[in-house]
């Protein structure tokens, strides 16, 4: 996608060599909505990936004396695949007049085309979010298009975070879990003794929270600066643990302020072509072209059975990545402390963690976010 949009022209004829396999998987069809349809996809399709014959026999079919000049990316597919791509081509300037030949790579990990046996360098256009995503037949459904609060509140939240504000997050998860009554976004919920509503939890049991709960609750409130006469569905999430979304979300804009509105997104709801739904509670493009992505959770620890979910989110995260292409690293964003053992196996899956002793660490945290995020 960075090659075409880098190289071609607006009406071009694009010729993608591919494999019926990545056909049925409608990868062909990815590329050009993800390139606006501005180009003709011309296929290439081999049943064999590793028959250079069966290549050069479909390229034979091509008028090529028809282009004036021909740009090839020799990065992607198989090796076999690039090498006889090169074979094929590279006897062009010996044989025929035209098209010339422009043979390009694109290096591990830079945000860069380099043209073949030549100082040549060509920095393609940044990608949005949207246009990454469509590239791997992703769709995003929906974001949340701001921060509820000021981020020096949030951030203030985050540092005056203790066993209160874990019982009080607690006790609004309650609330957003609950069968009964459903909570609208626009939907006010007094938070007072006399006025508080009957809640079913999603257990089937009712609860009526104790008069030392709603205090809890009623102070957690003020400190995210709501008025506890009435929330709403927004406010439990942020109570209940969108706060650490939010406070992420402003560090990276702060450790990368220039990301556009288009290439970072929060709270953000996505869908592959096969239906599977996920949100993503940050999502970006760095200026790399490469995708980040991170979890936030304030606990990794169910509250119910005690039962720790580190693995089961470490495994998650690894599956999700799978959608997202080479550049895609996921980033696990936690206030709790985390064990040498679930740190290993993070670093084992290429899962890039955040946790309680690297908030505390402004310094270290800073340069793990650049680690992280830019690289």
């Amino acid at each position: 996608m960075r090659f075409i949009s880098s190289l071609a022209e607006i009406g071009d004829d694009v010729f993608v060599v591919t494999t019926q396999k990545m056909k049925d998987k409608g990868k062909i069809n990815d590329l050009g909505e993800s390139l606006g349809r501005k180009w003709k996809i011309r296929e290439i399709v081999v049943q064999n990936e590793d028959s250079i014959s069966e290549l050069s026999s479909h390229l034979d079919m091509i008028r090529w004396i028809e282009y004036d000049a021909a740009y090839i990316d020799l990065t992607l597919g198989t090796k076999i695949m690039s090498l006889a791509v090169h074979s094929y081509f590279s006897r062009f300037g010996e044989l025929y007049g035209k098209p010339t030949i422009n043979f390009y790579y694109q290096p591990v990990g830079k945000n860069q085309l380099k043209k073949i046996d030549t100082n040549e360098v060509i920095n393609p256009p940044l990608l949005t979010l949207n246009e990454y995503l469509a590239a791997y037949g992703i769709t995003a459904s929906n974001q949340q298009e701001k921060c509820l609060v000021p981020a020096q509140t949030t951030n203030a939240v985050l540092l005056q975070y203790n066993e209160r504000w874990r019982e009080a997050s607690r006790l609004f998860r309650i609330l957003r879990n609950a069968n009964k009554p459903k909570w609208h976004s626009d939907r006010l919920i007094p938070l007072g003794s006399e006025t508080f509503p009957t809640i079913i939890k999603e257990t089937g049991e009712e609860w009526h929270p104790s008069e030392n709960e709603l205090q809890l609750m009623h102070e957690f409130c003020k400190a995210a600066g709501f008025d506890i006469d009435g929330i709403t569905r927004k406010h439990i999430e942020y109570l209940s643990g969108g706060w650490l979304e939010e406070w992420f979300y402003n560090k990276v804009k702060e450790i990368m302020p220039e990301l556009s509105a288009e290439q970072i997104a929060l709270s953000l709801k996505i869908k592959t072509k096969t239906g599977v739904e996920n949100e993503l509670d940050v999502a970006l493009v760095n200026t790399q072209n490469a995708f980040r992505y991170a979890e936030c959770k304030t606990s990794l620890t169910d509250e119910r059975s005690g039962h720790s979910f580190i693995v089961e989110t470490l495994y998650k995260q690894s599956a999700i990545r799978k959608n997202f292409g080479l550049s895609a690293a996921p980033i696990i964003v936690t206030i709790d402390e985390m064990k040498d053992s679930s740190i290993k196996r993070a670093k084992d899956l290429d899962i890039r963690i955040i946790s309680f002793d690297d908030i505390h660490n402004e310094d270290g945290l800073k340069q793990k976010l650049i680690e992280y995020l830019k690289k």
